[in-house]
């Protein structure tokens, strides 16, 4: 137990059916195909069960190993699951009608607080950890949001996170989150958590190796087929800026060129297999010019990677943003830098 009374609760579930195998899939940030060998099952195995395709649910022996798959999750993977699944009020006491349930609004202050800075459970702690004399755990944080009464230091922590914002956000240009590295950025935001749910994703580099063997064709399908418009904007793997860029890089000349092109027929190939009606929700482009920028545009959500000069691209640090309320900070900044090239592309 740590200071707060918050231990960290078990999660349970009394009958696995498809939506509670994607919570889980989604809270371990894996795509099907990872997944599927996560359990030993087939691909199709998952899709029919995420799908509920005929009422198909786990078998007696996979609900055992979905039960072993959430029990030896980190703690930061059962709480997501729990959030999702459970809600953050579910294990609430009855109030009497009429007066306010200040524990419950407690717990959604947190939620909110940490929500609104964009930062998972452990790194939350860590913020909070600034603020406070002693040290939360992620365990603390996830209860705070879902069963326990945080404390009233931390209550105070919270308000101050609350009521300073906008000052913070405009400090940091809508920056929430640097990684040194591409490796390190898909280790805190894999693809499926970048892309799964969004509605506008607009992406351009070199070979965009993150839209194309970082997530499944079946995710892009269910994407479109959800109402989301993708625009891929790669570098052109005939043009005169690729090799300059292979030779900064340090690679064979027509090696990234090789590796573009076979990404640009991957998303094609996807293309293709999507109903008449919906291809043209998902837009393909080149450019031919100087590389500046890997840019992500997920929604609200930004990832831009600069290309320097003697390092690679997987190399270089990433910055995470989001979209402030009025025009401003960084978001706007590197999405007309996508609109500006997107203009001057060439279609595919």
């Amino acid at each position: 137990m740590t200071k707060g009374g918050a231990m960290t609760t078990a999660a349970t579930v009394q009958r696995w059916t498809g939506r509670e195998t994607k919570v889980l899939r989604q809270s371990l940030r894996m795509s099907i195909r990872d997944f599927a060998a996560h359990l030993g099952v087939a691909e199709r195995t998952v899709s029919k069960w995420e799908a509920g395709q005929d009422g198909v649910c786990p078998r007696p022996e996979m609900q055992a190993a979905l039960d072993t798959a959430l029990g030896t999750a980190t703690d930061e993977v059962r709480s997501c699951f729990v959030l999702t699944t459970i809600g953050k009020d579910a294990r609430t006491p009855p109030v009497e009608a009429g007066k306010p349930d200040f524990a419950l609004l407690a717990r959604q202050q947190a939620a909110r607080v940490r929500t609104a800075v964009g930062l998972n459970h452990r790194d939350f702690a860590r913020l909070l950890a600034s603020l406070l004399a002693w040290s939360p755990t992620a365990a603390d944080v996830h209860n705070w949001e879902t069963t326990a009464v945080p404390p009233g230091d931390v209550m105070l922590a919270l308000r101050s996170l609350e009521e300073r914002p906008e000052e913070s956000t405009d400090r940091l240009a809508g920056l929430t989150a640097v990684y040194p590295n591409r490796s390190e950025l898909s280790t805190h935001l894999p693809a499926s958590t970048l892309f799964e749910g969004a509605r506008d994703i607009r992406a351009m580099g070199l070979s965009l190796n993150t839209l194309c063997q970082d997530y499944a064709d079946r995710g892009w399908h269910s994407l479109v087929e959800q109402g989301a418009r993708i625009r891929c904007l790669f570098l052109d793997p005939d043009g005169v800026a690729m090799p300059a860029r292979e030779a900064e890089e340090g690679f064979p000349s027509g090696q990234l060129s090789a590796l573009t092109k076979l990404n640009i027929g991957t998303m094609l190939r996807v293309r293709d297999r999507l109903s008449t009606e919906l291809r043209g929700s998902l837009e393909l482009a080149t450019y031919d010019s100087t590389l500046r920028f890997n840019i992500m545009l997920m929604d609200d959500l930004c990832v831009a990677q600069p290309y320097l000069t003697d390092s690679r691209g997987v190399d270089a640090p990433a910055f995470v943003m989001r979209r402030q309320e009025r025009e401003a900070g960084l978001y706007p900044v590197l999405e007309r830098v996508f609109e500006s090239q997107w203009e001057r592309g060439r279609r595919l």
